[in-house]
């Protein structure tokens, strides 16, 4: 899948929160990068790809392709790496890194030719079982405090899913597949809501299972553009070239929310659902 590839370096928004800030962008990454070395062999896997922020801390983590998981607290000055040696690889895609909007220590990294893990209390992190390249990107069951339930999308399967019901220590492939022809993948998407219900996407609507991924029934037509779902305070968002989606029923029903604003990965959320950075601001104009 080549969505989004890695990036020479990575931007990170430094001044948070203001409204006049939106073009204030610095790198801070690429002098960490040229520390660490050589990193793939081709041109395209050089510096990072999968970045998070945590919303109460400002702490920021940046996946390092080849390098694993760093965090800085000072805006870059200072890097350490916080994976224990469970990740390495490189992210596939924008989606690769996820973190738990609601406990932001947590977060899981779905690495391409490499190892992927997670950690739940953000201290301890757990390698994935491998099955070969591994993972375009996925989802985690972060209602859950053992956040058990992970769905993944394997790179160049033909668009093959698999579940995990045990933090990733086995895999099972689901009967559902992304659109296996990766020019088509802008419509795909895979989340977990909570143990048993799962939504997915891959094109023409949103559909859900109730029954761990065994049926799936069609919910809405409303399209999805990002890949995951991201669950804040109980409530699950997607985001749409027209707008944001909500939905306050583990994705049973979705409406849009705010303005019809084109908007691609996220929302990443500040102090409360209010406010939202940097990905769809506009979308909770109207809130």
């Amino acid at each position: 899948m080549k969505i989004v590839s890695s990036l020479v370096s990575f931007l990170v928004f430094i001044a948070l929160g203001t409204a006049q800030a939106g073009e204030d962008w610095v790198d801070i990454s690429s002098e960490q990068i040229a520390k660490l070395g050589p990193q793939g062999k081709q041109s395209f896997e050089t510096g990072c790809a999968g970045c998070a922020v945590n919303r109460l801390t400002g702490d920021v983590f940046v996946n390092i392709n080849f390098h694993g998981m760093w965090k800085s607290s000072d805006k870059g000055t200072t890097w350490t790496k916080i994976d224990g040696g469970a990740i390495s690889g490189r992210g596939e895609t924008g989606w690769s890194v996820q973190v738990d909007q609601n406990d932001p220590k947590r977060m899981a990294v779905f690495s391409l030719d490499g190892t992927a893990g997670y950690t739940i209390d953000g201290t301890t992190w757990k390698k994935f079982a491998s099955l070969g390249r591994n993972w375009d990107f996925g989802s985690v069951d972060w209602a859950d405090a053992e956040g058990k339930v992970i769905l993944a999308g394997k790179h160049e399967s033909g668009g093959e899913v698999y579940k995990s019901t045990d933090g990733g220590s086995s895999w099972k492939k689901l009967s559902i597949k992304m659109e296996p022809n990766w020019q088509k993948q802008d419509g795909c998407m895979i989340g977990v809501m909570d143990a048993e219900t799962y939504v997915f996407s891959f094109g023409d609507g949103i559909h859900r299972s109730t029954d761990g991924g065994a049926t799936w029934t069609d919910v809405s037509m409303l399209q999805p553009r990002s890949k995951v779902p991201v669950l804040f305070k109980g409530v699950h968002y997607l985001c749409t070239s027209n707008g944001l989606l909500v939905s306050k029923d583990k994705g049973a029903t979705w409406a849009v929310q705010g303005e019809a604003v084109d908007i691609w990965q996220g929302p990443s959320f500040g102090a409360d659902e209010r406010r939202s950075w940097p990905l769809a601001p506009k979308a909770f104009s109207n809130h």
